[in-house]
């Protein structure tokens, strides 16, 4: 399933556009260079077209060239502060934009996700960006698992940050939520 409507007319603009070079090729320079062609460009077409409609590899591939870096939202309302939540590598973001959207798909395990924010947090708390955190873990159905972080800002409103996914699997969910001062 495509994750952007705007795919359908790239598809078609990609298709049109390979059609009207085989042909181009095929008549000014004959059979030979048009198996070239077509040795070349059909795995590519056929790259960009699972790219564009396989959402699994889609992530895979922008985990590596497009990777998610911080998390930011520009000012909760009632705290009206702004604080940026680093992100693991190989985090992307999953949603249309990323303004203030808690949704990310990563593939750091959850030993890799609770050593980088248990650096990550210190960081913040000794520049006085946070006031404390505490890790939580929760087991779910079907060995699913749920960890995270509970981040405690400076003016009492918290932040929760988890991680959850099957075990044993590769590719994990982040969740980022902000729960406002009682």
């Amino acid at each position: 399933m495509a994750g952007n409507i705007l795919y359908i007319p790239y598809t078609v603009i990609m298709i049109l556009a390979f059609i009207v070079c085989v042909v181009i090729i095929g008549i000014k320079k004959g059979k030979g260079s048009t198996k070239k062609f077509l040795a070349y460009t059909v795995p590519i077409i056929a790259l960009f077209q699972l790219y564009f409609w396989n959402l699994e590899f889609n992530s895979y591939i922008r985990s590596y060239l497009f990777p998610s870096k911080i998390f930011e939202c520009e000012s909760y309302m009632e705290d009206q502060i702004n604080i940026s939540i680093p992100l693991p590598k190989r985090t992307v973001f999953l949603g249309k934009s990323d303004g203030c959207s808690p949704f990310y798909s990563t593939y750091v395990d959850d030993k890799e996700f609770y050593s980088f924010y248990e650096k990550e947090l210190k960081i913040l708390q000794y520049n006085g960006e946070i006031e404390s955190y505490s890790y939580i873990e929760q087991d779910e159905i079907q060995q699913s698992i749920k960890k995270g972080f509970v981040v405690e800002l400076i003016t009492g409103s918290e932040i929760d940050i988890f991680s959850s996914g099957k075990i044993g699997s590769n590719k994990w969910s982040i969740s980022i939520d902000y729960n406002p001062k009682k």
